[in-house]
C-alpha cells in the first residue's frame, strides 16, 4: 500500500463507474478546498492511496501514478480547459468527444467554478491497485480442475468491473509445468506476484491456497472472501474481512 490514504467522499455514482472502467480513465481532477486541513494534493507522493467513496458507499482504491521523473504524477492547472488540453479529454471523462462538454463536466461540481478561477484545478494520474486471486487448482478429476480454473478467472473478470487488475495463477501460469518449470519454481513464481500485490482475494482452502494466504498475512495485505466486501473495501486499519 501506499504512504498516506487520502479519503475522497461523495463521489457520483456514475463517476466511480467510470473510474472502475478497465483502461479508460486514468486522470482525477481535483481542486483544492482551502478548509480541508488534511488534503494538500500538491504534496501526494507516487503510491499514495485515494480512497474514493461514492454516494451509495462503494469504494474504489487506487494509487498515485509516478511520472517519467519517478515523481507523483501531480499537475496543477490554471483552467479547465488548460488542464484538458494538456491531459486529453479521453484520459479525463472517456465517454466525452466533445471539449465544451468535458470542461462543463470539470466544472459541474459545487464551488468548483468559483474555486478554480481563485486556485486553478489539478490533475492527478491514478493506476489501479492489484488483486491477487487463490483458489484451488488441483482435483482428483479433468472436470474438477476445469471447475476450478473457471471459478479463478470469473472471480477475476468479475475483480476488473469493480476497478481493480487481477492476477489469477490458474490462466496466467496455465500450462507452465508441463513446458519447462517446476512445481517449486511455478509456486516461487506465485509468491512473487503476491508479494507484489495490493490485496489478496481467498476463493476457497487448499494446500497451496493456505500457504499463499499465510504469506498475504505475513505481507500485511488486505483478505477478501466475497465481491461484495471488497465493493466496500473498508479504510486502512481494516486488514481483513476472514
Amino acid at each position: 500500500m501506499g504512504m498516506v490514504e487520502y479519503k475522497l467522499f461523495k463521489i457520483w455514482p456514475e463517476h466511480l463507474k467510470e473510474m472502475r472502467m478497465p483502461g479508460r480513465k486514468v486522470i482525477d481532477i481535483r481542486v483544492q478546498d482551502p478548509k480541508d486541513k488534511e488534503k494538500d494534493f500538491s504534496k501526494l507522493e507516487p503510491g499514495d492511496i485515494l480512497y474514493f467513496k461514492d454516494t451509495n458507499g462503494e469504494v474504489l482504491k487506487a494509487a498515485v501514478m509516478k511520472d517519467k521523473n519517478k515523481k507523483a504524477y501531480v499537475r496543477h492547472y490554471r483552467s479547465a480547459e488548460e488542464l484538458l488540453i494538456h491531459e486529453g479529454v479521453e484520459n479525463v471523462w472517456p465517454n466525452v468527444k466533445d471539449f465544451d462538454e468535458a470542461v462543463r463536466k470539470c466544472l459541474q461540481f459545487p464551488g468548483y467554478r468559483e474555486r478554480v478561477k481563485k486556485q486553478g484545478i489539478f490533475a492527478i494520474g491514478f493506476e489501479k491497485l492489484q488483486i491477487y486471486v487463490a483458489g484451488p487448482y488441483t482435483a482428483k478429476t479433468r472436470f474438477g480442475l476445469r471447475k476450478n480454473i473457471m471459478r479463478a478467472i470469473k472471480t477475476g473478470i468479475e475483480i476488473s468491473k469493480l476497478g481493480y487488475i487481477p492476477f489469477v495463477p490458474h490462466s496466467a501460469l496455465a500450462n507452465w509445468e508441463k513446458l519447462g518449470l517446476s512445481e517449486n519454481e511455478c509456486i516461487a513464481l506465485e509468491n512473487d506476484q503476491v508479494r507484489k500485490a495490493d490485496a489478496f482475494f481467498f476463493i476457497a482452502p487448499s494446500p497451496g491456497t493456505n500457504n499463499e494466504r499465510k504469506l498475504a498475512l505475513e505481507l500485511d495485505l488486505d483478505i477478501f472472501t466475497s465481491l461484495d466486501r471488497l465493493k466496500f473495501w473498508k479504510p486502512v486499519n481494516r486488514k481483513s474481512d476472514v
